[in-house]
């Protein structure tokens, strides 16, 4: 009886050894996951920091680009006008033309008219001049009576006077032509004049245009490559927050799994020093009922009793971690959930345990989760999770399942490693 107490005495020495190590060697593997997620989150917070000041650079740019744009829709407006005025001269210019053309047409008539009138003027000064005084006085007093000769005398005095006011008259329409042609002429001028001045101003303006719009391309490719600088230091971050959630999700892996070792390894001790006291009050005693020796049979494992909608959290959880696995890989998943719910390591509940941080990348990160509990899972996978719900069929002792990439040991079972 001695050396079976000695026995178990050395037994429960080395278990606790044992279990000092493995607890005092878990703990400094915590501590460099310690570490290793602080370099994560202060890498994490660079690159936050840089993505940061990019996105202000791109957003300053784009405030820019904006004011350049409204300048260019301003200088548009303004060109359009000047445009407009532009259209407006010239057809000023053209009416102008045709008016200078209608006045040298007038002017040439006028020409015409004034050479006819003084060409027939001189034929009359010359036929009196030929004819001399005294015709040109048998004319006047050829007639019948004084009477007739006073009335020849009238009609060519008043023939002198016509020549005499008509070449005054066309003198005068000609210099009123010509002065009309001058000012035309001026007019046509500083139209023109005043075209080239407006020309200048829209040569401007469309250059100013020109070099606005090459401003806005070089913001445009400036905006690009901030927005593209900002994207990839996003995609760090992104990648820093994934590595900092998988080191945590090991922590926490590492934590239950110690703890669930633990007591496992404390059940364990229990159960042998059970047996061995057992074991020796047999041995002192003698023959006593082994029905009244004999430890009964450990069944102290809860029952889980579901509530509310968790036959529906359970289903949209297995369409999301397992809808293109086998049927029996669903009932995996299924069983890992249950598993927590009845391990200490775990809060109790169904949906605690689904949205425990870390856990289930369906349910606290990507979201996917709550699209498919909005409009419900597949019948399989309600048909998996009645099963392991309702009728406790529990298919593994499993707590934790991850893709099956080979880094991790356990049960590969499909598309995943069940440990």
């Amino acid at each position: 009886m001695e050396n079976s107490n000695n026995g178990t005495k050395y037994v429960s020495i080395i278990l606790f050894s044992l279990v000092v190590i493995a607890f005092v060697i878990f703990y400094t593997m915590v501590g460099k996951a310690t570490n290793n997620i602080d370099d994560l989150e202060s890498e994490k917070q660079q690159n936050e920091e840089q993505q940061s000041s990019y996105a202000e650079q791109a957003s300053g740019l784009e405030e820019s680009k904006s004011s350049l744009e409204n300048l260019v829709s301003s200088l548009n407006s303004e060109l359009s006008v000047i445009n407009k005025k532009i259209s407006d001269i010239e057809k000023q210019i053209e009416d102008k033309n045709k008016e200078i053309e209608d006045t040298k047409a007038e002017l040439d008539e006028a020409k015409v008219m004034e050479q006819k009138q003084y060409d027939d003027m001189k034929l009359r000064i010359r036929f009196m001049y030929e004819m001399g005084n005294q015709s040109y006085f048998e004319i006047l007093f050829s007639g019948d009576s004084i009477a007739d000769s006073i009335n020849k005398a009238e009609y060519v005095k008043e023939i002198v006077s016509y020549d005499r006011k008509m070449m005054e008259k066309y003198k005068e329409t000609k210099k009123l032509i010509a002065d009309k042609e001058q000012a035309y002429t001026k007019e046509q001028q500083d139209l023109v004049e005043l075209k080239n001045q407006v020309k200048e101003q829209q040569d401007l303006i469309a250059q100013k245009i020109n070099d606005t719009n090459k401003s806005i391309q070089a913001y445009s490719d400036d905006i690009a490559k901030a927005e593209a600088a900002a994207l990839e230091y996003e995609k760090k971050v992104e990648a820093n927050r994934q590595a900092i959630d998988d080191e945590s999700r090991r922590i926490e892996e590492s934590k239950i799994l110690e703890q669930v070792s633990r007591e496992r390894a404390s059940k364990e001790q229990a159960s042998r020093e059970q047996a061995s006291r057992e074991e020796s009050i047999k041995n002192a005693q003698g023959n006593i009922d082994e029905s009244e020796t004999t430890s009964k049979p450990d069944n102290d494992t809860p029952i889980y009793t579901p509530e509310g909608n968790d036959l529906d959290m359970l289903a949209a959880l297995i369409e999301c971690e397992a809808g293109d696995q086998s049927y029996y890989g669903m009932l995996c998943v299924g069983a890992v959930v249950m598993n927590r719910i009845n391990s200490s390591s775990f809060p109790d509940t169904l949906y605690e345990v689904l949205y425990q941080p870390y856990q289930f990348t369906p349910v606290t990160v990507s979201g996917r989760f709550a699209l498919v509990l909005a409009r419900g899972a597949n019948e399989t996978c309600y048909k998996a999770a009645r099963e392991v719900l309702e009728q406790g069929n529990i298919v593994g002792s499993w707590l934790f399942f991850r893709m099956n990439d080979g880094s991790r040991q356990g049960e590969v079972i499909g598309d995943h490693v069940f440990y």
